[in-house]
């Protein structure tokens, strides 16, 4: 298995894609459903967003520019804050690829 992860990355690196991490928390509650993301716009931890999706659509509800910890603080929060109105949320790992420069 740690040789197929090895040759994964390997060949990524080698077609000049790199993966982004973002991070995305789906909570739900009965049959509705609210999404939770941290997207990061750049290939580092900043600038970043965070997303909240529900039935009305999507926004943004903060963004940092400078502030490392800062998006994922408040995505954190906000989870937290579903929990304790009852809502059962689970994260998910999402990796896009986009072609390196």
């Amino acid at each position: 298995m740690k040789s197929f992860m090895c040759a994964v990355f390997i060949s990524l690196c080698a077609t000049g894609a790199l993966a982004v991490e973002n991070q995305k928390t789906i909570c739900r509650s009965g049959n509705q459903e609210r999404i939770i993301e941290v997207i990061y716009t750049s290939e580092g931890k900043v600038p970043c967003e965070v997303h909240y999706t529900k039935a009305g659509g999507t926004e943004v509800l903060w963004h940092a520019q400078n502030l490392e910890g800062y998006c994922e603080e408040k995505a954190t929060a906000l989870i937290a804050k579903h929990r304790a109105w009852g809502w059962t949320c689970e994260a998910a790992i999402e990796f896009v690829l986009e072609e390196a420069e």
